[in-house]
């Protein structure tokens, strides 16, 4: 299967609950499988590796032997022919093959860790905005598949996550289901490189084109704000740009009915968002709040009004 264009291959393969452990090439290997006592882990790191001497020989053609793998002095795993990387979490593995340095890492695309602090701690307020399309759980998983992959492609023996770039441009991301389980799947290679993905069942692969694969730019950002109109009253609405709204609203043409009554003579409160659907959202909650809830809400940005409904990571207060 050998070709002459720069590829990425992905290998994705479900543990079993009872893998058929046989040995495997090098020895090192085979040693550092069988030394852990953790049946769990064991299978993780037998799995991660026969799924990856797999993906060697279904895009390159050889075996483990003329692959040459070794460790180096970092403890990385490498291959004198090709580019390698391996991962695994509790019920997946992921290996990446390429021609160049590759990294790669698989996580659940949902699980109970992925929660909002965890997001501070390992992304950049820039790296927040990315993937609005997904929920803060999701997104937290992809963020932290694409950051180790960036870290396992470098030479790096020490790293932080918020040391690592999620949006650098060499990083694919991919959502793909698994039987019952949807997985973040992200690999780190040479820039344009040809993404394959396959999946490994027993000895059988078969290619999957059925993966969503994640774009990280940002759209277009929308606004959600507050009005202070004439007579103290408050006016709630959405827009993509917060001044040209705001002097539509006062030239009374294109404003609304109620600023046509009640002319605007501030914007009380402001907040950014990166979709016009999240924008949307939190208008309709604001306008359901009393006025003394939207007084709180203005001067404290007090977002606990919402009893959860609302993420409040997902705005950022402008005004």
């Amino acid at each position: 299967m050998a070709e002459s264009m720069d590829r990425l291959d992905l290998y994705l393969a479900r543990i079993p609950e009872e893998p058929q452990f046989h040995p495997v090439l090098p020895a090192e290997r085979q040693a550092l499988i069988e030394a852990t006592r953790d049946p769990q882990s064991r299978a993780q790191r037998f799995c991660a590796w026969d799924t990856l001497l797999k993906g060697i020989r279904n895009s390159f053609g050889i075996d483990a032997g003329e692959a040459k793998l070794s460790r180096n002095d970092g403890g990385k795993w490498v291959s004198e022919r090709c580019g390698i990387s391996i991962s695994h979490c509790k019920t997946a593995v992921a290996a990446a093959v390429s021609r160049d340095a590759v990294g790669v890492d698989i996580e659940p695309l949902r699980q109970e860790r992925c929660r909002e602090p965890l997001l501070f701690r390992i992304a950049t307020e820039e790296e927040r905005k990315l993937f609005p399309a997904l929920s803060t759980e999701q997104r937290i998983a992809v963020l932290w598949t694409r950051k180790e992959a960036a870290f396992k492609r470098g030479d790096h023996t020490l790293v932080t996550p918020i040391e690592a770039d999620a949006a650098a441009k060499d990083i694919r991301s991919i959502v793909i289901r698994l039987e019952e389980c949807e997985y973040a799947v992200s690999a780190a290679a040479k820039e344009g490189s040809k993404l394959r993905v396959f999946e490994v069942r027993g000895d059988g692969i078969r290619e999957r084109t059925d993966y969503e694969l994640l774009s990280a730019a940002r759209t277009q950002p929308y606004y959600t704000y507050i009005l202070r109109c004439s007579g103290d009253r408050l006016y709630t609405g959405v827009t993509d740009d917060p001044d040209r709204r705001f002097s539509e609203h006062s030239g009374g043409a294109r404003g609304a009915k109620f600023t046509r009554a009640f002319r605007p003579e501030s914007i009380a409160a402001l907040w950014e968002t990166d979709s016009r659907s999240l924008a949307q959202k939190l208008e309709a909650r604001i306008k359901k709040l009393k006025r003394g809830q939207k007084d709180r809400l203005i001067g404290q940005n007090a977002f606990d009004l919402f009893g959860g409904a609302v993420d409040p990571n997902a705005y950022r207060r402008i005004r």
